[in-house]
């Protein structure tokens, strides 16, 4: 509930109620729509996919009834049912391509199809005659009735013409499918010349089942399929199709019928087409009532989305207006916050660090605005006002604590470095000259001690943004930085130079180089062991110049990796950090001024590795190219 505390969201709550059911009663219509195109569309692929199968289903009738003639005794129907096995096949493979598509009905289909296994097997056994002519019939007639149940399965529709047209074109593929059968049960019969046992009641059968199929169809279907199923019936082929079948009724009591096969064969598989012509009309016409519903779904379906739109940005519309109104006063307050945070504070302290200025100038602050504000408003104001003045006094106060410290450590330093610097010089005059060795190891012990006190009164100096006072004209040779940095730490017989690629560092980075590397070995011989040894490696790598400086000590944990990485980045300052390791912010300065990058890692046993990258511009490219 804590949002509940904004301005704006408790206007959105105030909208909320009425926006809510306006778009709850358009979602309800949108909805209603969306499963109108939904049926729609999958009605169209229903009748799409049963198109298809009915093709197949016309193949097999055609390859049903010249198979019914070949095993009938007529050879001439051989010649012709290779042909049609053929575009049986082409069928099937059309048949299947839809199927990949997976739409509705598919796996009806699919099981269906599983009827036509035996079908080679079958085709085998015609061509040897091994086969009845009632067995190919059964099994023609099982498999186009389970494609043909299973093509019109689920098709249906909430429309009423649509489903009429539905209707229809499943009647007329049962009259087209009786008429097939007709035609290969006579086509048979006729090439036998006599009814065989059982062969006239399946004639009678299937003629009562296409009359009353045929009789059927009007009743649902338009005036214009009507009119072309009429034409059909009316043709010369159907006419001579009824003829041969009174002279099939006529011969029930046996003898030879009259009828050439081929003839019969001819006026039947016309009628047929005939058939099948007028169902794929009626197919074209279910498919274009199922578009034109999908359509007007489709445009219902942008009305209820547009209404639902149109609520939600005019409640939109009406929340900025009245948010606006209250809201715009407040955002200049937080403008002119933003302001106090984002610049006078920092120019603030950027002219007290900068010495511009006195303090008093710098913490000037201008007042805020409160013209044509509520009275509200305004006290607010006030009390912003009053929280900047604060807020920058002390921010000045802190910037010239800070600027003053840093000064004093500065001055500190390098009046410390000059001490430094004359006491190494008088030591070194004091090495030519003594001759006693045991009075000149002590003062090279006091050479080293100066040599790490000039590094920590220069590390002084590098935390306060000093630059080096020591500089070389010319390149130094890598070898003579890395062994300059072991001269400034106190137990250097420790570190083992394992590895050591010739370079030359340029002599205006040398000094800071050394003294990097310096604060680095002195970490690692300090977190190891005293009967332990710091390695280091330097070699030529494809960024720059790699320096690793590896100890054998406890390690540090993950959390202690992150936070010694952040401060080697430069980006932090001393004069926050509360854990001691100036070490680590003096490597960070002396990083970000070479360019370099400085990163921790656990090593590869145990203990830490500090890896220290050196850019390619540092190094002298002669030398370099050499090395390589």
């Amino acid at each position: 509930m804590r949002t509940l505390r904004s301005i704006r969201h408790r206007l959105a709550l105030l909208l909320a109620l009425p926006t809510g059911a306006l778009v709850l009663l358009a979602a309800f219509g949108t909805a209603a729509e969306a499963a109108r195109y939904r049926a729609a569309d999958r009605t169209d692929q229903q009748v799409a996919l049963a198109v298809t199968t009915q093709e197949l289903v016309r193949q097999l009738q055609r390859e049903r009834g010249l198979t019914a003639g070949l095993l009938g005794g007529d050879e001439s129907f051989r010649a012709r049912l290779g042909e049609q096995r053929a575009a049986a096949d082409q069928a099937r493979q059309r048949l299947d391509q839809a199927l990949a598509a997976e739409p509705p009905g598919t796996p009806g289909v699919r099981t269906a199809l599983g009827g036509l296994g035996t079908l080679a097997a079958l085709r085998g056994r015609a061509d040897t005659g091994t086969a009845s002519r009632a067995e190919a019939l059964d099994f023609f007639s099982q498999a186009i009735g389970g494609l043909s149940t299973a093509a019109f399965a689920d098709v249906a529709a909430e429309d009423r013409e649509l489903q009429a047209a539905l209707t229809t074109l499943r009647v007329l593929g049962e009259a087209a499918e009786a008429a097939a059968l007709e035609r290969g049960t006579l086509n048979g019969v006729f090439a036998a010349g006599a009814f065989g046992e059982g062969d006239y009641p399946a004639f009678a059968r299937v003629l009562s089942v296409k009359n009353t199929a045929l009789a059927q169809a009007p009743r649902t279907a338009t005036a214009a399929r009507g009119a072309a199923l009429a034409a059909a019936l009316r043709s010369p082929a159907a006419v001579a199709v009824a003829g041969m079948e009174q002279r099939a009724l006529a011969a029930y009591g046996g003898g030879r019928l009259p009828v050439r096969a081929a003839d019969w064969w001819q006026a039947a598989s016309t009628l047929v087409d005939d058939l099948h012509r007028v169902q794929a009309e009626a197919a074209a016409e279910s498919r274009a009532g199922a578009a034109e519903l999908r359509s007007a779904a489709l445009w219902s379906l942008g009305r209820e989305l547009a209404l639902a739109l149109g609520a939600l940005a005019g409640a939109a519309a009406l929340g900025v207006l009245a948010g606006r109104s209250v809201t715009r006063p407040l955002a200049a307050l937080v403008e002119q916050a933003n302001q106090l945070a984002d610049r006078v504070l920092p120019e603030a302290v950027a002219r007290i660090r900068d010495g511009v200025g006195t303090p008093e100038s710098a913490a000037a602050l201008p007042g805020t605005a409160r013209d044509a504000q509520a009275d509200e408003l305004a006290e607010v104001a006030a009390a912003l006002d009053r929280v900047a003045a604060t807020t920058l006094r002390l921010a000045v106060e802190q910037a010239v604590l800070r600027r003053n410290s840093t000064e004093s450590l500065a001055n500190l330093g390098r009046r410390n470095q000059a001490l430094v610097t004359r006491q190494l010089g008088f030591l070194s005059g004091l090495e030519q000259v003594e001759h006693d060795p045991g009075v000149l190891a002590n003062l090279f012990e006091l050479d080293h001690l100066a040599t790490r006190m000039r590094r920590n009164a220069e590390s002084i100096l590098v935390l306060v943004g000093e630059p080096s006072p020591r500089r070389w004209e010319r390149p130094v040779a890598m070898g003579d930085v890395v062994r300059a940095a072991l001269g400034e730490v106190e137990d250097y017989r420790r570190v083992v130079l394992r590895q050591l690629d010739e370079a030359r560092l340029d002599g205006g980075a040398v000094a800071e180089v050394a003294h990097l590397l310096a604060e680095l070995i002195e970490n690692a011989l300090a977190a190891s062991a005293p009967d332990t040894d710091v390695e280091v490696f330097a070699r030529i790598s494809a960024g720059g110049y790699l320096i690793a400086v590896m100890d054998q000590g406890r390690g540090l944990t993950e959390a202690e990796l992150t936070r010694a990485n952040a401060r080697l980045t430069g980006q932090e300052s001393f004069l926050v950090g509360r854990d001691g390791l100036l070490g680590h912010y003096v490597v960070g300065r002396l990083a970000e001024r070479l360019g370099a990058r400085v990163r921790l890692a656990p090593a590869p046993v145990h203990g830490v590795t500090a890896s220290v990258l050196l850019p390619a511009g540092l190094l002298t490219v002669d030398r370099m190219a050499v090395a390589r």
